[in-house]
């Protein structure tokens, strides 16, 4: 993206993330978006643009406006907006922040809120579905027990297991260390949880086989948000900016560092989407991280923890900090570009890469702490 008026994000926002509540999401999302605004040295009076992505992805949700889901709608009335541009994108929330740094190329806004909120039903089961009630494609699938949740990434591990000699034990590495990095994270659910131990990740029950409970990110309600602008105004602000320098999608991954020049070797941290565990070894091998078969190799403590080679999922992602289908991934991108993460701060970051999204659908935003050329 090469564009005159490129895209900064110069504020983030959160609320707790927390297994269940009796407060509706829009409670959640409006804090969160309020948080982000204050954040960045704005007011709400200042933001006139807009992109979510509301869906509850649950088969059980209700998909109530406002109780859990929110859409654009909800939260310009919530917010008291007036917007000149808004709208809510499929996808996830790399996928928002792509949607926002066009707008703001095209001049349609100045200042651009962000926000995605996840709901866990507190008085039925996260994703509920039945073979009675399939239709379209689900009608070949679910009756055989492959449905919502990590069937089909099952199915995918068993296969690539078998081809390249993957084993349950490197697998058990990617959950062991998002629990561990959780324990930096304020915000995360398992902050205060013990340590996966070897013994209890092979013990555990399980899910999709070969994937047991601890292979699964964690459901929760929460909500997160940024705050976008033109790099030129980024530089009125208070906030030390993280630039946008590139992003890509699932079709060509790898542009996301070679449209600007760049290797993967060449990102200092990264915050890979890991809903499910074994998402990890697919997208380090679609990002160019190693080779196709390599990533059960790559993914290893010594280098994926702070202080390694390419500290990955330094909050603990979802499987550590709680489902929130990736804005924990983009605010820890943002925040590490920024020099804002505390305790879990990788040293010198020149660029932070977010990617979220499952195998072949994935957007990738690539963070700057330098205004790129």
């Amino acid at each position: 993206m090469r564009n005159p008026k490129r895209a900064a994000v110069v504020g983030t926002g959160s609320t707790e993330i927390v297994r269940t509540s009796d407060k509706s999401l829009g409670h959640f999302a409006v804090e969160a978006a309020r948080n982000a605004i204050r954040d960045a040295g704005l007011k709400t009076s200042d933001i006139d643009g807009y992109v979510g992505s509301p869906g509850a992805p649950n088969a059980s949700a209700l998909n109530l406006d406002g109780l859990d889901e929110v859409s654009q709608l909800f939260m310009i009335g919530a917010l008291g907006l007036e917007p000149t541009w808004a709208m809510d994108v499929v996808g996830m929330s790399t996928g928002m922040l792509v949607a926002g740094a066009q707008a703001l190329a095209a001049g349609t806004c100045k200042y651009v809120l962000g926000v995605r909120a996840h709901y866990n039903p507190k008085d039925r089961k996260y994703s509920v579905s039945g073979a009675n009630l399939a239709g379209g494609p689900d009608q070949f699938t679910l009756p055989f027990g492959y449905g919502p949740g990590g069937t089909r990434f099952a199915l995918w591990v068993q296969r690539y297991m078998h081809d390249y000699g993957a084993t349950r034990d490197e697998l058990y590495e990617i959950s062991a260390l998002a629990r561990r990095h959780a324990r930096l994270n304020p915000l995360a659910i398992w902050r205060e949880g013990p340590e996966l131990t070897r013994d209890a990740y092979m013990n555990a029950r399980w899910i999709h086989e070969p994937m047991c409970l601890f292979d699964s990110d964690m459901p929760a309600t929460g909500a997160g948000a940024f705050i976008m602008t033109t790099a030129e105004r980024a530089k009125d602000l208070p906030q030390t900016p993280a630039y946008v320098a590139s992003y890509a999608n699932a079709t060509q991954p790898s542009r996301v560092f070679s449209d600007i020049g760049l290797r993967a070797g060449d990102i200092q941290v990264a915050q890979l989407y890991d809903g499910y565990s074994v998402m990890v070894w697919n997208t380090l091998e679609k990002l160019g991280f190693c080779g196709e078969g390599e990533g059960h190799l790559f993914a290893t403590a010594d280098r994926l923890s702070l202080g390694g080679a390419l500290p990955m999922n330094t909050f603990g992602g979802s499987i550590g900090e709680g489902r929130l289908h990736g804005m924990g991934h983009v605010r820890e991108a943002v925040l590490q570009t920024m020099g804002r993460a505390g305790s879990r701060q990788v040293p010198d970051v020149r660029y932070s890469l977010a990617q979220v999204g499952v195998l072949e659908r994935f957007w990738s935003v690539l963070f700057s702490s330098e205004e790129p050329d």
